[in-house]
């Protein structure tokens, strides 16, 4: 079995200040996410330690509120410090992984009260996609702006109503407090948090040297439905786009829509366009693409099963489709995907590249224990 290996160097140098950066994750975390971020913070710092002597360099510790092993979306398995065990004083930096776990763990008392200690203690929190469910349990989110998922914000509005959603934000930041909208957004938070600490220049050294950021550059998102306003005056139509959402692969259609909103089918279909500025046919098809493109990207499903379990007749209309939408064919997409995954795990420098998760920064360098990805 491969295994990847995750140890800090030892902080002995007291030259350089060092900034503790704690990556949280839980079951499903996206492999992406942990990756991207830490290898943004580990190759900065040998950069700056090589480069720019005396600069401000970064520790590195993954962590989950029981510690242990932690089984990734793509079943990788990674070794994590137990999260309660730390001063949130000892974090210059907090960043919650996306991934599906995260809705089980904001439920966790022990998580939110950790959270909420570390709110005035931490210099900055970020949360990816459905990681700003966390922080927003935990209370950090009251009164701010965010972003999360397209798909996700009407449940976030729902059940956090205190946080002003910034639906088209790719990114936001209020007060030190960062939220991204889709899943692999890591690296690119983690950039942004470098070239505030170290300027413009060294984030781009850094960036230039990776890979990871690229992806956003050479793959654009698919087309996706616009999404309803806040000030949408039309409650039904927010009622039936969860519906769309929440039955997409279901065989459904737009009269099944219309009946669940207790609306007759024309109506409902002029109010839809008029609210969202698209067709429910319209949203009800690029929803479906976007959980093409997930499942492309997550499993080894052939095409066949993915359209079937995205509410599609087959294989062959996907095919169809993401020509048409995309200009590339199913397969090339993930291979496409596959070739960044890969660029992302081939990053890691030849020798063992590691970071300490052992100790806060600050203290003596005690035996380590080793945060491992396996494979």
């Amino acid at each position: 079995m491969e295994r990847m290996s995750f140890k800090m160097p030892a902080l002995t140098d007291n030259k350089r200040s060092i900034k503790h950066v704690g990556i949280i994750v839980f079951e499903g975390v996206i492999l992406a996410d942990v990756i991207g971020a830490a290898d943004v913070f580990g190759v900065g710092d040998k950069l700056i330690s090589s480069v720019f002597a005396g600069e401000t360099g970064y520790a590195i510790s993954l962590l989950s509120l029981y510690g242990g092993i932690v089984r990734s979306s793509a079943s990788v398995e990674i070794m994590t410090l137990p999260l309660t065990s730390h001063d949130p004083q000892s974090f210059d930096t907090l960043l919650i992984a996306s991934g599906t776990g995260n809705f089980n763990a904001y439920l966790e008392p022990g998580l939110i009260e950790w959270l909420q200690k570390a709110k005035n203690k931490v210099r900055r929190i970020g949360a990816i996609c459905t990681g700003v469910f966390v922080m927003a349990a935990a209370g950090l989110l009251d009164n701010r702006r965010a972003t999360t998922h397209w798909a996700l914000q009407d449940k976030l509005i729902h059940e956090f109503p205190q946080i002003k959603v910034e639906r088209e934000a790719m990114m936001t930041e209020d007060d030190g407090i960062f939220t991204a909208s889709d899943v692999g957004m890591a690296s690119d938070m983690a950039l942004s948090f470098l070239e505030n600490d170290l300027g413009v220049s060294v984030a781009k050294r850094v960036a230039d040297s990776l890979v990871v950021c690229q992806r956003r550059r050479d793959n654009p998102t698919a087309v996706r439905p616009v999404r309803l306003t806040e000030t949408c005056k039309n409650n039904k139509i927010q009622q039936a786009s969860r519906w769309f959402i929440d039955h997409m692969a279901e065989p459904i259609n737009i009269i099944n829509a219309a009946n669940f909103v207790s609306m007759s089918e024309r109506n409902f279909q002029r109010q839809f366009k008029r609210e969202t500025g698209w067709t429910p046919h319209e949203f009800l098809l690029h929803l479906r693409l976007e959980a093409v493109r997930q499942q492309l990207t997550e499993t080894d499903l052939p095409v066949d099963k993915i359209a079937r379990r995205c509410g599609f007749l087959n294989g062959e209309h996907v095919s169809k489709l993401f020509r048409k939408h995309l200009s590339i064919s199913p397969c090339e997409y993930r291979r496409n995907e596959r070739s960044v995954q890969k660029q992302l795990l081939s990053t890691t420098p030849p020798q063992e590249h590691q970071y300490d998760v052992s100790h806060h920064p600050c203290e003596s360098p005690q035996p380590t224990a080793s945060c491992s990805i396996r494979y």
